[in-house]
């Protein structure tokens, strides 16, 4: 048997591999969830600097849209939403919820306040002191670090050259650019309904067929005829969507589903080239269990598009109640529709209905920095 002094001495461990940054982001890149991503963030120091960094993040966003964490009424700061299970996004949106104030306390007099906007994890709100005010006063918070910044009101010749009781005003946020993640500028605008895709909002006016386009990267306004769109405006919903890096989408709401109509960006007439539409899809919606409406002939559930943004449509189909709640407001529920996989998942439900939604996409609270 060996002595003490014979047994074989254990040698020091073997040095560990130190990765640079650069290959550590590609690493991370490749992560398909941005919880994945927190996850990897908490393991070490090393990680979470490589995480937090602007560049990181700026590559990682361009990739990897943010996930749909819920939305926000526009009458009722406070009234957050969160995505419910089975969504992907619960786990997320249950520690926004917990982490954020949605209340918008921190603005000292939240009641006066209503939410026109939520981008980038930005949310732009607006209090009119009286009617003859054009904008009495627009701030830009941010809910889950409890920051805001009150936004410069109009110049008393601009606001005086409106017309203001014929001039709805639509107050809305620039997307943030790779150059200025951080931009907090905003636009107005008369109108009806905004669609933003490639840098562009659209809208359509009352009595209008055509689309009206702003370009921010130049500031200038163009024009799309109705006998350039797949079908002339009527009853039926659309939106203005994203469909890959070159191409325009339009989603049509019909009976039960979702077609979705796309064209190649181009230079000429108005950024659209000349080809057809081409018909690419038919979504499914979820169907849902026809029943009589105690205040309505329809047997059954009416679908509706609520909004567009990071890459998801908001859907909300009103259900009937069943025939022994027969004097109970029929529920709400809503969806959202991934653009790029076409993936149609059940978001949330409400008890009330909801006037005006905006949906708030951000990745997961530990890795969203101060937007302002």
């Amino acid at each position: 048997m060996s002595s003490p002094a014979e047994l074989p001495v254990a040698g020091a461990p073997a040095s560990q591999t130190v990765f640079p940054d650069e290959i550590l982001e590609d690493i991370f890149l490749r992560l398909d969830a941005a919880a994945d991503l927190a996850r990897s963030s908490a393991a070490c120091t090393t990680f979470r600097r490589v995480v937090s960094g602007r560049r990181f993040r700026r590559r990682f966003r361009s990739l990897h849209p943010p996930p749909v964490l819920g939305f926000l009424k526009f009458y009722a700061p406070g009234a957050f939403h969160p995505a419910e299970r089975p969504h992907r996004s619960a786990p997320a949106a249950r520690a926004l919820a917990r982490a954020a104030d949605f209340s918008f306390s921190f603005l000292g007099d939240p009641d006066d306040w209503r939410v026109c906007d939520a981008r980038d994890g930005r949310v732009l709100l607006y209090r009119c002191v009286d009617s003859t005010a054009a904008f009495a006063d627009l701030r830009v918070a941010d809910p889950l670090h409890r920051r805001y910044i009150q936004l410069p009101p109009i110049p008393d010749d601009l606001a005086d050259a409106t017309d203001k009781e014929n001039v709805e005003f639509d107050p809305f946020l620039d997307p943030a650019t790779d150059e200025e993640e951080n931009d907090l500028s905003f636009r107005d605008c008369n109108k009806f309904e905004r669609h933003y895709a490639h840098s562009c909002f659209y809208w359509r006016f009352w009595g209008a067929g055509s689309l009206f386009i702003l370009d921010t990267r130049e500031m200038k306004f163009s024009v799309i005829d109705h006998d350039q769109l797949p079908i002339k405006y009527g009853r039926q919903q659309q939106a203005i969507v994203e469909v890959g890096e070159d191409r325009l989408g339009i989603v049509i709401l019909g009976d039960g589903v979702l077609e979705l109509y796309s064209k190649t960006l181009g230079n000429k007439n108005n950024g659209i080239n000349t080809e057809e539409w081409q018909h690419d899809k038919i979504i499914l919606l979820p169907r849902m269990e026809p029943t009589q409406r105690p205040w309505s002939k329809r047997t059954h559930a009416y679908w509706s598009i609520q909004g567009a943004a990071e890459g998801h449509l908001l859907l909300r189909v009103i259900s009937p109640n069943p025939p022994k709640i027969r004097s109970a407001t029929p529920r709400s529920h809503y969806f959202t529709v991934d653009l790029k996989t076409f993936l149609v998942e059940r978001l949330c439900m409400s008890k009330r209905y909801v006037t005006g939604a905006h949906l708030y996409a951000s990745f997961p609270p530990s890795l969203s920095p101060p937007t302002i």
